[in-house]
């Protein structure tokens, strides 16, 4: 398994890996959710399967652009 994008978040220290979504933008990953489904650096993010790190990080709000709102 590759993972080319694995980060730490600069807010709360957790590490983070980057996944495309189907509209090729990049969405930051719970590391922990990449480990559990063995994905590889080219699978596209599935809300089923990977916890996007603004549904746990605790400074998310800080990060989001102004005018979008978590669905």
């Amino acid at each position: 398994m590759t993972i080319t994008k694995l980060a730490t978040c600069k807010s709360c220290g957790a590490k983070i890996v980057f996944l495309k979504t189907t509209s090729g933008k990049f969405i930051p990953v719970n590391y922990e959710s990449v480990l559990e489904n063995k994905i590889a650096s080219y699978e596209i993010f599935n809300s089923k399967k990977h916890t996007s790190h603004f549904a746990t990080c605790p400074n998310a709000s800080k990060h989001r652009k102004h005018g979008v709102s978590p669905k």
